[in-house]
């Protein structure tokens, strides 16, 4: 079966213009849309809270598709991404990501996906929930320290302590570990090193188990 999944709280592209945009994919690619979804839960949140996408995921059978406008659909995590397609790939259920013009089965190359996965989280990067201090959810507000983050995370992966990346770029130790914390910059990195030497993303037992909440 070809099923869109729509998302409400997407807050780029509203749901009619992510309907009209698959549509016009699924013609040009003869695919014919047996049913349509809606995810209406807070994109921001785990997949861990957000029953109707888990609901969602463990009705489709083996071998379906998914159409959805962007991989933000799921999620705007990059290992909230990784747990679903790990979990879709199992089952052999391909993803048609339109905005992107591409499908994604469990035999695309392991670095074409985790540069998707990479490039849709430096997109999303001030959109993430934010749980400290009391501050509400919602847009994260740009930093100073973006001009460094690709910076940042290449001496994460050498293993440089926060305080060692500090008197490196010459910028205040608490600040930068504010900024590392509140933009998930260490989990990226494990993610990344995970991925990058795996050659089977299915494969992957370590950052991969917890993918049972959404099996059947």
């Amino acid at each position: 079966m070809n099923i869109v999944l729509l998302q409400a709280k997407y807050d780029k592209v509203d749901v009619i213009s992510q309907q009209k945009h698959i549509f016009r994919y699924a013609h040009q690619n003869n695919l014919n849309i047996d049913s349509t979804e809606i995810d209406s839960f807070d994109i921001n949140e785990d997949l861990s809270s957000r029953n109707e996408l888990k609901g969602f995921l463990r009705s489709l059978d083996v071998g379906d598709n998914i159409l959805i406008y962007s991989l933000s659909t799921f999620s705007y995590n990059v290992e909230e991404l990784v747990k679903i397609f790990n979990c879709l790939f199992e089952r052999s259920i391909s993803a048609h990501v339109t905005s992107l013009d591409l499908k994604i089965t469990r035999d695309t190359p392991i670095g074409m996906i985790f540069g998707l996965l990479l490039k849709e989280q430096e997109k999303n990067s001030f959109s993430h929930k934010t749980s400290t201090h009391g501050r509400p959810k919602g847009r994260m507000s740009k930093s100073k320290f973006d001009v460094h983050r690709l910076k940042i995370i290449e001496l994460l992966e050498k293993k440089h302590s926060v305080n060692e990346i500090s008197k490196i770029l010459g910028i205040s130790r608490s600040s930068l570990k504010d900024y590392i914390n509140s933009r998930g910059l260490k989990d990226l990195v494990e993610t990344r090193k995970t991925l990058l030497g795996e050659k089977d993303f299915v494969k992957n037992k370590k950052i991969f188990s917890k993918c049972k909440i959404i099996k059947k």
